[in-house]
């Protein structure tokens, strides 16, 4: 069993997080006698039908351990997005984005929706999630809202270890359904992303937060690299005035010299 509470404690010994990362499962097949042994772990569904990103917000900022169906979606933007309703004609023609005047007209309305990241309808027949060391299921993705900065120690962490840059896109109109699980079940990637505007009024998240979401193969080196990243973006970060000679490495002097020769 994996100690999921030693590996949040990693991640927070650095990242001081103010609400809990979130563990994701997604479940291929789906049937009743799955869905107990679920609730017996804990797990609940919702009495109404609520927005995707609202049982994201349960988990991390209520604690709770909840299982979601296609039944138990509200938005169909959130369902499409997770493989738990069909791209319909809606999507395809952009109409949905021409009723909130999203873009300027309806060839760019069709655009956006032509590449929203999105899982293949019927591929996931459900999912649950649950504050990361409370998750007692296997993971897929850990979703994380913090300060930019926070989510920036995130960035470098995966890269100590991985990669040289990360990069991502935004339609900047649809949020944690899309551009972070979907994209990131798709990419197997981590994918950074801005809560959209459903998300801000039904999922209680503030101004100052971005979010990234993580395939769960990179955590425990994502724990590795905030050890051996954490000189780079200290907390509190040091700020010595906008008028002062700055504090640099001798290397930078160095550098410095050569180029003024």
């Amino acid at each position: 069993m994996v100690d999921r509470l030693g590996q949040y404690e990693g991640l927070n010994k650095f990242l001081n997080l103010s609400t809990y990362p979130v563990g994701i499962k997604y479940f291929s097949s789906f049937d009743e006698d799955l869905e107990w042994e679920i609730i017996d772990l804990g797990f609940s569904r919702p009495k109404n039908p609520i927005n995707l990103c609202q049982f994201i917000g349960l988990a991390r900022h209520l604690s709770r351990s909840v299982l979601i169906t296609a039944h138990d979606i509200v938005c169909k933007i959130g369902a499409a997005a997770v493989g738990l309703h069909p791209f319909d004609e809606d999507m395809k023609s952009g109409e949905i984005c021409n009723i909130d005047c999203a873009r300027k007209d309806p060839v760019l309305c069709r655009e956006l929706f032509r590449t929203m990241p999105r899982i293949k309808y019927g591929e996931v027949k459900a999912f649950a999630c649950a504050p990361f060391h409370k998750m007692n299921l296997e993971i897929d993705q850990v979703l994380f809202y913090g300060t930019p900065l926070q989510i920036l120690k995130i960035i470098q962490a995966y890269l100590w270890g991985e990669a040289a840059r990360l990069e991502f896109s935004t339609c900047a109109k649809y949020g944690v359904c899309m551009e972070a699980m979907a994209n990131t079940y798709i990419t197997q990637k981590p994918c950074v992303g801005f809560s959209c505007k459903g998300e801000r009024v039904s999922s209680m998240v503030y101004d100052s937060e971005l979010f990234i979401c993580v395939p769960i193969k990179y955590i425990d080196g994502i724990i590795e690299g905030l050890e051996k990243t954490k000189h780079l973006l200290p907390t509190p970060m040091p700020f010595r005035g906008l008028d002062q000679t700055p504090t640099l490495p001798d290397h930078y002097l160095t550098e410095y010299a050569k180029r003024m020769k």
